[in-house]
């Protein structure tokens, strides 16, 4: 692993891995900027997302490990401490290329070419493989409080639920979906076309939140009613609740890719999968004001 040593001032180490819950964002910020903490070792093949795991605090990370439309039986999830060091290089290993993931109820939902898989963390047990028919590639997942997953088929256009072990096919038109959060009856998603809509999962409506984010990969709140935005090329954007956006980072030139980014409201740690570097790089989110 190779850490990234910051010397931070008094009147920011609050951010601190020490920091509470109840530290977390309850006002918009001012002016908001990531903070560098650490990066993994380059070993997790075509990173595509990353999840954390409260409960064990550990961190979940999926690698392709080659082409995102190309399934090859290689791709493998990872267990990662909350100091970026890889505790368990290939914790589910020979799936066909993981990409979006999700948690519920003790167990880790992760988006696997045409199929959900449903894994036991406890046992690191692939429980159940939900074969979702027409998708081609399922990309992100989120997860509603009663347990339904969302999918998003990036190829397809198609927006897919699955309760109780029945899949769903809610949109078929969209435009290379990709990014997805749920929140209170509606799903943000983030679509081809370089926009973020607000789509109303009871109406099927939708409206435009912001615009002009290239390929919008992920998509999580942070506590206060805004959002982090990452753009696969290498961008995080602080986007509010009314659609306003700041860039956070930009890291295209370094080729540094950001997909299916996670935030960690108790650490405030932004976790980036630098999927064409093959590493995940952790940043803590700070305001300057």
């Amino acid at each position: 692993m190779r850490v990234i040593l910051i010397v931070l001032l008094l009147t920011v180490c609050s951010v601190s891995l020490g920091i509470s819950q109840e530290a977390g964002f309850t006002k918009r910020l001012k002016k908001p900027r990531l903070v560098k903490l650490w990066e993994t070792d380059t070993v997790l093949k075509d990173v595509e997302s990353a999840i954390y795991d409260s409960t064990n605090q550990v961190i979940y990370a999926t690698s392709i490990n080659g082409h995102w439309l190309k399934a090859n039986g290689k791709g493998f999830i990872s267990k990662i401490g909350l100091d970026g060091n890889i505790t368990c290089h290939k914790w589910i290993d020979a799936i066909e290329g993981p990409t979006g993931t999700a948690m519920y109820n003790n167990k880790l939902y992760v988006a696997d070419f045409d199929t959900i898989l449903e894994i036991d963390i406890k046992t690191a047990t692939i429980t159940n493989s939900h074969k979702i028919p027409a998708t081609e590639r399922i990309n992100d997942l989120t997860v509603a409080e009663d347990g339904t997953l969302y999918g998003s088929g990036t190829k397809s256009g198609k927006l897919i639920a699955l309760q109780d072990n029945k899949a769903t096919v809610i949109a078929s038109d969209l435009e290379w979906p990709n990014g997805l959060l749920y929140e209170k009856d509606k799903l943000l998603i983030g679509l081809g076309d370089n926009t973020v809509i607000d789509y109303n999962v009871k109406t099927n409506s939708s409206n435009v939140l912001t615009k002009d984010i290239s390929n919008p990969d992920g998509i999580v709140a942070i506590g206060n009613g805004d959002y982090l935005i990452s753009s696969w090329q290498g961008m995080i954007y602080y986007v509010t609740s009314n659609g306003d956006k700041i860039l956070l980072l930009d890291t295209v030139e370094k080729k540094e890719n950001a997909a299916d980014i996670t935030y960690i409201p108790s650490l405030r740690m932004v976790l980036v999968p630098a999927m064409l570097q093959h590493k995940l790089i952790a940043y803590t989110l700070i305001d300057e004001d």
